[in-house]
């Protein structure tokens, strides 16, 4: 990208096709390390859980990233590190959530593996 800076319709196409290429990635690399997984027998449904959590950590991440950037707030890594768990504390309940009335819709008998208020570490 020649202008850092690029703002409105000018670089969308732009912005839409790096976000579209980083999207191809991350989902490959999922599929990737899911279907190993599966060949050295290990708990698929864990990986596919898994892979969900890491995913609205990084989710939630990006938004604080966003806010700190459009507020300037000028966090700390501590306070920016407190205030993402905090985002994901808020999006992990609606995204489980999401998550179980699909699976009741289709009928599936699954239980979330973990309740939304159990703490587990990692930040990614």
């Amino acid at each position: 990208m020649s202008n850092a800076h690029t703002t409105g319709t000018e670089g969308e196409p732009e912005i839409r096709k790096t976000s579209d290429r980083l999207m191809v990635i991350l989902g490959q690399t999922l599929l990737d390390e899911i279907e190993k997984a599966e060949k050295d027998g290990e708990d698929i449904v864990t990986w596919q859980f898994g892979a969900l959590d890491a995913l609205t950590k990084q989710l939630s991440g990006a938004i604080t990233a966003i806010v700190t950037m459009l507020k300037q707030l000028g966090m700390s890594q501590r306070d920016f590190v407190v205030f993402r768990q905090r985002v994901h504390q808020q999006l992990e309940p609606a995204v489980l959530a999401l998550l179980n009335a699909e699976l009741a819709r289709v009928g599936a008998q699954v239980a979330v593996p973990w309740p939304p208020s159990e703490e587990r570490g990692g930040h990614a």
